[in-house]
């Protein structure tokens, strides 16, 4: 019987493919299955990474929050008056001690910004230049020649109408945060 040559090269061609095919297939299946399992694998390493990275930041992002609060109650211009007390100081040496007590305590604790959000940091900042200009007001209204005492009223006055808004929105910024990691 005699077959064409171009039949018999196609039927050469199929033979060598029959078994290439199936064992092409079981590769790319193979294939397929490795790497959605590395791929699986390389998701749940993260995913795991991200739990411990949390449980090993949790108290450290706690504690600059703990810190942060502590440091907004301390620049309120009520408790650095009373930390600086007023003696027989003159008005603007009670002034230069008390932004110097605001700027170092927020220096103190400029690097827990790491630990929160930046608007969160945003509000702290704010806040704390809201206590230095209600310093600076108050001793623009009690004038150069009064004495530590007259600043301190005018500044305990001033705080009184201020409620220390900006402060207390920095404060409840913190809060939030706090309970979101709760």
């Amino acid at each position: 019987m005699y077959i064409h040559p171009k039949l018999q090269q196609m039927e050469i061609i199929l033979d060598f493919l029959m078994p290439v095919i199936p064992a092409f297939l079981v590769f790319a299946t193979a294939w397929i299955f490795f790497d959605r399992m590395r791929k699986d694998h390389r998701q749940e390493m993260q995913h795991f990474q991200s739990i411990m990275l949390k449980k090993e930041s949790l108290p450290l992002r706690l504690k600059a929050l703990e810190r942060l609060t502590i440091m907004l109650e301390r620049i309120k211009p009520s408790s650095i008056v009373l930390r600086a007390g007023t003696g027989n100081k003159r008005a603007s040496t009670l002034q230069f001690e008390l932004l110097t007590l605001a700027r170092e305590e927020f220096e103190h604790n400029v690097s827990l910004q790491l630990y929160v959000s930046p608007n969160t940091w945003t509000k702290i900042q704010i806040a704390k230049k809201e206590t230095d200009d209600l310093i600076k007001v108050a001793a623009t209204k009690a004038g150069p020649e009064a004495d530590a005492m007259a600043l301190s009223r005018i500044i305990f006055d001033l705080e009184e109408r201020t409620s220390n808004t900006l402060i207390k929105e920095a404060l409840h910024a913190l809060k939030q945060e706090s309970d979101r990691l709760m």
